[in-house]
């Protein structure tokens, strides 16, 4: 098959619509080219690597899914909350988590956040997280500056299938206040600021 670089992204995209977890070498099966042509034809056309475009559309995919959905509404973890949750579109989550065998782990890649309070929040997940764990997240909301950053507890992971996205985890955030160990006083004042200019 011979295709130009913009042929070969076309492609692509088509069966990142249907499949948006697609690796490479599926890519490399399907369109008969190598993988050095196909990240070729990203960088030439888009920019940026294959890798990079997936995260893109993935996320893109999300936001309009749960847009679509309401799916902030949804679920027996609402019954739960001391605050009801605000949605702030195509703001996204980088978490890691600490575990006992090394105190934290990478950063993951960007992911939907679903919906926040400054109680806690929900995003998309591409791997199951252990209630209970502790996670420290980077929020970037869109056109807000800087990111906020907060730790908290793992309440749930449950199984979905937004945009590739395999599970929904449920975040309580620790006590904000001055003392060692817990969120700053002016991550709260962010989240409380975002909540009120968002508040329905």
């Amino acid at each position: 098959m011979s295709l130009n670089h913009r042929e070969i992204v076309q492609q692509v995209d088509l069966q990142l619509k249907v499949y948006p977890n697609t690796i490479m070498q599926t890519l490399v099966r399907k369109l008969g080219i190598s993988e050095k042509i196909i990240e070729e034809a990203f960088q030439e056309a888009e920019g940026m690597s294959f890798q990079e475009y997936q995260a893109n559309k993935r996320l893109e995919g999300a936001f309009a899914q749960m847009g679509e959905l309401s799916i902030a509404a949804n679920g027996p973890w609402e019954r739960t909350r001391a605050k009801s949750r605000i949605i702030i579109p195509k703001a996204t989550v980088k978490y890691r988590i600490y575990s006992f065998w090394s105190r934290k782990s990478e950063y993951s890649n960007q992911c939907p956040l679903v919906d926040f309070s400054s109680d806690g929040l929900a995003l998309l997940a591409d791997e199951f997280v252990q209630p209970q764990k502790r996670i420290e997240i980077i929020l970037r909301f869109p056109g807000e500056e800087p990111e906020i950053q907060v730790e908290g507890s793992i309440i749930y992971s449950v199984a979905t299938g937004i945009a590739g996205y395999r599970y929904r985890v449920g975040v309580r955030f620790f006590p904000f206040g001055k003392r060692k160990g817990i969120n700053t006083p002016k991550a709260h004042e962010a989240l409380t600021r975002l909540e009120k200019i968002y508040s329905p």
